[in-house]
């Protein structure tokens, strides 16, 4: 039987060797299918290369160099990736070992060009009360939409993928939005899955493809959920439109409202401003 052919592909930023190693581990244990993990690396002082990893299925491809964000590091892979189905993971998002068989089952039907997978969270401890709200968890990268397949508006950065052969060849990621330089714009998946159906394209969920998001310590506090709720909110005003959360509120939404539309409105204001 001949196996679907993939490109897996991560990046990072200032994450660590041990956080890097979990993803990169998983996805290169990919059952039923063939292909590479292209593995970006900026930090480039380190070695990390194959021989940390003796058993793999996939083959493990290093290239290194500094990028000015996580969306050219995107378009970067794009470019670079030997195979027209490319998933994307997070540098701390650990794909289970048939995430990337059934994320290319979705992008083979024909007028699919973007599929997202479902995320869970792996939290390092009992998470905080307010990650019952769900525009909150959306801040966590985490969409669970259910274990089955629906079309759907925009995929979560933590895992998805495109089909190249499919999408615009000018249809790439934003560099001015995403994350870079440590500061937390987002926005950027929203953006390319906007213009992927403007060019006729499905954007797909497939619940049965699904990764863990390690959810880092400091990720825990009130304070970073604020800083990050600027940022969308920035993001938002970027791109235009109204917010378009990952699922229904819920009544911790609307508990948790007075706490985080100021830093919301706050970023929405930044954008604006800074675009005029």
């Amino acid at each position: 039987m001949i196996l679907p052919k993939v490109t897996i592909t991560l990046t990072r930023y200032a994450e660590s060797d041990g956080l890097v190693s979990q993803a990169i581990a998983a996805a290169l244990q990919q059952q039923g299918v063939q292909g590479e993990v292209l593995f970006i690396d900026q930090d480039e002082t380190s070695s990390l290369g194959a021989e940390d990893f003796p058993m793999a299925n996939l083959g493990l491809r290093v290239e290194r160099g500094s990028l000015g964000s996580l969306s050219e590091a995107r378009n970067r892979a794009i470019e670079l990736a030997e195979y027209d189905h490319i998933l994307f993971i997070d540098s701390d998002a650990v794909p289970e070992s048939g995430w990337a068989k059934a994320m290319v089952e979705t992008l083979g039907k024909s007028e699919c060009g973007v599929v997202g997978s479902r995320i869970e969270p792996g939290w390092p401890e009992a998470p905080p009360a307010f990650a019952k709200a769900r525009v909150l968890l959306d801040q966590y990268s985490l969409l669970d939409l259910g274990r089955g397949e629906l079309t759907v508006m925009k995929v979560v950065g933590a895992g998805f993928g495109v089909d190249r052969s499919k999408i615009p060849p000018d249809l790439r990621f934003d560099p001015d939005l995403g994350r870079r330089d440590g500061r937390l714009f987002g926005g950027e998946e929203s953006d390319f899955c906007q213009r992927a159906r403007a060019a006729g394209l499905e954007v797909r969920y497939n619940g049965r493809a699904a990764v863990t998001h390690i959810i880092q310590s400091e990720r825990l506090s009130w304070r970073w959920i604020a800083k990050r709720m600027v940022y969308a909110g920035y993001g938002r005003a970027k791109q235009g439109g109204k917010p378009s959360p990952s699922s229904r509120a819920s009544p911790a939404d609307y508990l948790f409202a007075p706490l985080y539309l100021p830093p919301y409105a706050l970023g929405w204001l930044w954008g604006k401003l800074s675009a005029s």
